[in-house]
């Protein structure tokens, strides 16, 4: 078998997550792979948490990357439903079992054997690279509506909260909490009051975020000690910490329930008796499986929900890193390849 071809990068080699140009050779492409010509990366504050081995020891080398999009260069002899030049996108997942339980009943985003894009190091490397591969399966075409750089985000920021969306806020109506305006919040704001007609409360201390929360959808404004408790069905904290669990969790009322989307490491300290009395839960909600992913980009494309981005250029990613952990993202970072592997440049 004749070599692969070397894929220049940006790698983080230690937990000081710090992003440095480096060099790796793909795994063979499998007959139901794709190859792509990576143009863009939104950056999520997974990459970090993964970068810091905050979730777990992770194995170095590490390529951070999984809101990809780019263009298929390379198709294995089985893609049959995608096509060299369309434009696609990968999320956290590159591969999935297709077998099993989870697979078969539409939740493959939770199949135990996913390959997850950005862990597993030394196979499964992200897409701050000049080219990425993975399974054409998970792979999702980019409507043309969308803007492929709005689309980055959509890929795990946009599929999280719509999943848990589509789980929880079961009908028109229903009052939705959203904690923080982020890269999740803002987009949350949109899904709930464009896709599915929820009144929505934007749960923020930051006055300058008024107005663009009410342009977003959000009919209400508040902080969480301005809203009577059990006034609300749902609340979605998209934040990574920092929010007293049973204080928001006071706000739903009967049958309610409290989504944790944001993958922080805060201790959520709940009794039984806040829950039982009013059959109140809390849960947490994980991306979304295939269908979810191509409903969300649907309804994206058809209602105009888009995230607002904050575009660099790829090798400005450790600054990117330092201004998404600083708070002064708006509201999600999007990473551009343009020429950061040229020859000029490597």
């Amino acid at each position: 078998m004749a070599p692969q071809m070397k894929v220049p990068c940006f790698a983080v080699k230690d937990k000081t997550a710090k992003v440095e140009r480096w060099e790796f050779e793909p795994a063979p492409l499998q007959a139901g792979d794709i190859e792509i010509r990576v143009t863009h990366n939104g950056l999520c504050h997974s990459d970090v948490h993964v970068a810091k081995s905050e979730w777990g020891p992770t194995k170095y080398p590490m390529v951070p990357g999984h809101e990809i999009v780019g263009v298929v260069e390379q198709l294995g002899s089985s893609v049959t439903h995608l096509n060299k030049g369309d434009t696609v996108g990968f999320g956290w997942n590159k591969d999935c079992c297709q077998h099993c339980d989870a697979c078969i009943t539409g939740n493959d985003n939770v199949c135990p054997e996913a390959a997850a894009t950005i862990m597993g190091g030394g196979k499964n490397y992200g897409g701050f690279a000049e080219r990425f591969r993975g399974s054409g399966n998970l792979a999702f075409k980019i409507p043309e509506a969308i803007n492929p750089a709005e689309a980055a985000p959509l890929l795990c920021a946009g599929i999280t909260v719509w999943s848990a969306i589509k789980r929880y806020v079961t009908r028109p109506g229903m009052k939705v909490g959203v904690v923080g305006l982020g890269g999740l919040g803002h987009l949350a704001i949109q899904f709930l009051a464009k896709a599915v007609g929820a009144e929505v409360y934007a749960i923020s201390h930051s006055p300058s975020k008024e107005e663009e929360a009410k342009n977003l959808g959000a009919a209400h404004f508040v902080g969480v000690e301005d809203i009577k408790d059990g006034t609300l069905d749902v609340v979605m904290n998209t934040t990574t910490g920092g929010m007293d669990a049973k204080q928001l969790l006071q706000k739903v009322g009967f049958n309610g329930t409290l989504i944790y989307v944001g993958g922080g490491s805060d201790t959520i300290k709940i009794l039984a008796m806040d829950l039982i009395p009013a059959q109140k839960q809390v849960v947490g909600s994980c991306v979304g499986g295939r269908a979810q992913m191509r409903e969300m980009f649907h309804l994206a494309a058809l209602h105009n929900i888009k995230p607002i981005v904050d575009r660099m250029p790829l090798e400005q990613c450790n600054e990117a890193v330092d201004k998404l952990m600083a708070g002064k993202a708006r509201y999600r970072i999007v990473l551009e390849t343009g020429d950061a592997f040229a020859k000029s440049n490597l």
